[in-house]
């Protein structure tokens, strides 16, 4: 059997290999924000973590609206593996590259008008301080230099992905977070630099992150034929496929950008109830975070194998493997969102505590907790879904789904936020990632019927 070639069963220990080191790789993304949070609570300007809170935002809006490139990889290369198709694995490589790259130098070019019009919004019915608008553009100057290594590692990070190689994708992101922590600790709590501190952590850790993805992509080209060759040029930007690939990274493309708009309407909305909620807030939404990110990991085994599966070109072990994929991944996928809402709910004051000192952002945190212990439970079908849809490359579903979700969440959240404040928002924030469950769950019986 070939390097790509399907076998006729899953079996857990397989999704497991695949979910583990993904989960690892997904959580520590968030992880990071929370160290970003613990660092600053250490330093002498703890109210900066709003300012973190408020220039980070901006980032997720735009890594987040072009994570289209990872998941477009990821999708496209796994149905070209499945297919035992080494040329077309390596020229969805290669677009993807070239796509991020490219995304990354017109940001940079851009960051003046971006980074103006995006703290204007920002600011727009805030009631943050001056002094936090003003560190939260210091931040974005300085971590906007990383956007070329940052949107081109999403590629080599799809790749790995589809290449069932997610202990690669999990060693770069382990490198990646522990160089950021040290630098952060160096920076802020040493330097005392506060948000530009955690601003050059973060560059500086994006850049070296950039080469050890590649690094691992090159070791995993050895293994699939040797480096230099299966490479075809005149593939790369094949119309038919380049069209595809387009057609697919638009739809992605659109539902990250209102996924990202979403997350940065959250934050714009916490800072309607001042500087403390608003930190309160930005941290709390690490923990959430971490969580539905480390929930990934099974979501992320299904894209491999879900692609794969679509790609095989025996049509009847694809299906049953596509069947069971969708199957496994899912228990899976839920007995882990239960362990996490206990482990929230039995440790949720000790983490608090440990993030922040006592005060009023501890305060409004412990207030606000039972939301990030509930979360688990709320985004977990989502995420597996997204993970189905991504390798099938139903990316117009994925768009349609953000559609219909996002404009229902943003009513909800002014709303809900007159009546019950903070808690309306966090209410309004659970019912869009209920709605996004929902609509990509009515049309899930679509993907099957490729194989008739």
């Amino acid at each position: 059997m070939s390097v790509g070639a399907v076998k006729p069963a899953i079996s857990y220990g397989e999704i497991l290999r695949l979910a583990w080191p993904a989960s690892v790789a997904a959580a520590v993304t968030p992880l990071l924000g929370a160290i970003d949070v613990w660092a600053l609570a250490q330093s002498s300007r703890p109210l900066d973590i709003a300012a973190i809170g408020l220039g980070s935002v901006i980032f997720s809006l735009a890594y987040w609206t072009f994570g289209f490139i990872r998941m477009s990889v990821a999708g496209l290369t796994a149905q070209a593996a499945g297919a035992e198709d080494e040329a077309e694995a390596r020229a969805s490589l290669v677009r993807g590259g070239v796509i991020g790259g490219a995304i990354g130098v017109a940001l940079v070019a851009l960051q003046i008008p971006i980074g103006l019009a995006a703290f204007q919004l920002l600011g727009t019915g805030s009631e943050a301080s001056a002094e936090t608008l003003a560190h939260g553009r210091t931040y974005f100057d300085i971590r906007i230099w990383g956007a070329p290594f940052a949107l081109a590692s999403y590629a080599a990070f799809g790749w790995l992905t589809a290449r069932g190689r997610t202990d690669f994708l999990m060693a770069a992101s382990l490198f990646m977070t522990i160089l950021n922590i040290g630098l952060d600790y160096w920076f802020v709590v040493g330097f005392g630099w506060g948000a530009a501190g955690v601003a050059y952590g973060t560059l500086i850790a994006e850049i070296a992150g950039f080469f050890a993805a590649m690094g691992f992509v090159l070791m995993l080209l050895k293994n699939h034929g040797g480096v230099k060759a299966h490479w075809r040029p005149e593939d790369f930007w094949k119309a038919e496929r380049l069209g595809r690939t387009v057609a697919i990274n638009f739809d992605i493309f659109i539902r990250t950008l209102l996924l990202a708009f979403c997350f940065a309407w959250f934050v714009q909305r916490s800072g309607a109830f001042g500087d403390v909620t608003l930190a309160a807030n930005q941290a709390l939404l690490q923990l959430f975070l971490f969580t539905g990110l480390a929930l990934d990991g099974t979501a992320i085994a299904a894209e491999t194998l879900v692609g794969q599966a679509i790609g095989a070109r025996d049509r009847a072990i694809g299906k049953a493997r596509y069947r069971q994929a969708v199957r496994k991944t899912f228990l899976l996928g839920s007995i882990a969102a239960v362990f996490f809402t206990l482990f929230y709910w039995i440790t949720g004051a000790e983490l608090i505590a440990l993030l922040t000192p006592e005060g009023p952002i501890r305060d409004a945190m412990n207030a606000y907790m039972p939301w990030v212990i509930v979360s688990p439970l709320i985004v977990v079908i989502g995420f597996q879904l997204d993970g189905i849809f991504i390798g099938a490359t139903r990316s117009r579903e994925m768009r349609d789904s953000m559609i219909i979700s996002a404009p229902i969440f943003i009513a909800a959240s002014i709303w809900l936020a007159n009546p019950w404040g903070n808690h309306g928002l966090w209410t309004a924030f659970s019912l869009y990632f209920i709605m996004r469950a929902a609509t990509l769950a009515i049309w899930l019986p679509r993907i099957a019927r490729v194989f008739d």
